[in-house]
């Protein structure tokens, strides 16, 4: 199926491919469909209907694979292919057709997936994929606003959230959303993911310490990364032009934060542009090989009852007793959640924070990571 609706690579790409010295990117990708477990797969997806333009029949991806594949590996050991691109449908329903059959097969396949696309919609199929093989999921976006539009009116670029939310089935369970900025959003849509007991993180708050996106990545199933959310000075190859947004090394530290989780299955970068740009480009190849990156370094599964690596924090304030992690290996941080009634025991759970939780417990402050994650769970 994947044959039957994807264009492979052009020639003109694999000849270069082929003539790249060892440690390029490029000399290491296999362009083949049969396709090994746990690989990554690079494909795009060149439709623009439902976003804010008409239908750009020119949009293409080969100036970014141009660039990327010219970049030089890491130390990495995950097989890697570019299976090409899904041209345009003749109805936007095709495209999300053969764009949710291909996910499918490939998801079956335990895959990787690196989407590059046009329009943000393509978001919903992305996140409807999953449908086949799991029955809840965790979202992460990156963005400037919410694309909670009208969900009775037809998909597209400023409902696609709404339509997750609302459609059937209902498999949700957890979403993050960075980089929000306020003058974009309504106080109903903040309420509203307050309600919700969504995650959301302002674009000023991620600036302060970028660092702060890493917890919120790593439970992650899905990562979706919108090219407006970053500033225009950084990038112009995108469709509606802000001149606030992440800078080019933060986005692509959020890239490899999504990466180094353990159970990310599918990374899509949306809204690109083409524009004859070579910095902007190269900036979108980056943010690629730094996805890949995380993932060539994902750290071990955690045994929170004898892990060798761990570091265990007991903090007492008069709310709640707390119980911290840290994996000297990954340096990351985890936070454990007690019940609150210990007459009835729920078990133990224990969920990604910062070392800025445990720096707040210190305080005397029960962080919010703990509080939403209390909600959600009890």
């Amino acid at each position: 199926m994947v044959n039957e609706f994807l264009t492979p690579v052009s020639d003109e790409l694999r000849g270069l491919a082929a003539e790249l010295d060892q440690f390029s990117i490029g000399s290491s990708l296999r362009f083949d469909t049969e396709i090994a477990e746990n690989a990554l797969v690079i494909l795009g997806v060149r439709d623009t209907r439902g976003g804010k333009e008409s239908f750009n029949d020119e949009l293409e991806f080969d100036s970014i694979r141009k660039a990327f594949y010219q970049l030089k590996k890491g130390g990495w050991n995950l097989e890697m292919y570019d299976l090409g691109d899904l041209h345009a449908g003749a109805t936007r329903e095709d495209t999300h057709f053969a764009f949710l059959k291909i996910q499918e097969e490939l998801l079956k396949k335990r895959s990787i997936l690196i989407i590059l696309g046009g329009a943000p919609e393509l978001v919903y199929t992305q996140f409807r994929a999953f449908d086949v093989i799991q029955h809840t999921v965790n979202l992460s976006c990156v963005d400037n606003r919410f694309r909670l539009g009208n969900d009775g009116q037809e998909l597209h670029s400023q409902n696609y959230f709404s339509k997750i939310i609302t459609n059937e089935p209902h498999t949700l369970f957890e979403y993050h959303h960075l980089g929000y900025q306020t003058y974009f959003v309504a106080q109903e849509e903040l309420d509203l993911m307050e309600h919700l007991n969504f995650d959301v993180k302002r674009l000023g708050k991620l600036t302060d310490n970028v660092k702060e996106a890493e917890p919120e990545l790593r439970n992650s199933d899905v990562v979706v990364l919108n090219l407006e959310a970053i500033q225009s000075s950084d990038f112009r190859s995108t469709v509606e032009l802000s001149p606030n947004g992440f800078n080019s090394r933060e986005i692509c530290s959020i890239a490899r934060y999504a990466g180094i989780n353990n159970k990310v299955r599918s990374f899509g970068v949306y809204n690109f542009k083409a524009k004859n740009i070579p910095s902007d480009e190269l900036l979108v190849a980056e943010i690629l090989w730094y996805f890949i990156e995380g993932k060539n370094h994902v750290p071990e599964q955690i045994n929170f009852e004898k892990g060798e690596s761990l570091e265990t924090f007991f903090v007492q304030i008069p709310e709640q007793d707390l119980v911290f992690y840290r994996d000297t290996k990954a340096d990351q941080w985890w936070m454990e959640l007690g019940e609150m009634n210990d007459a009835e025991p729920l078990g133990k759970q224990v969920i990604p924070c910062s070392l800025k939780d445990y720096e707040d417990s210190l305080k005397g402050k029960v962080p919010d990571r703990w509080w939403k994650s209390f909600k959600k769970l009890y």
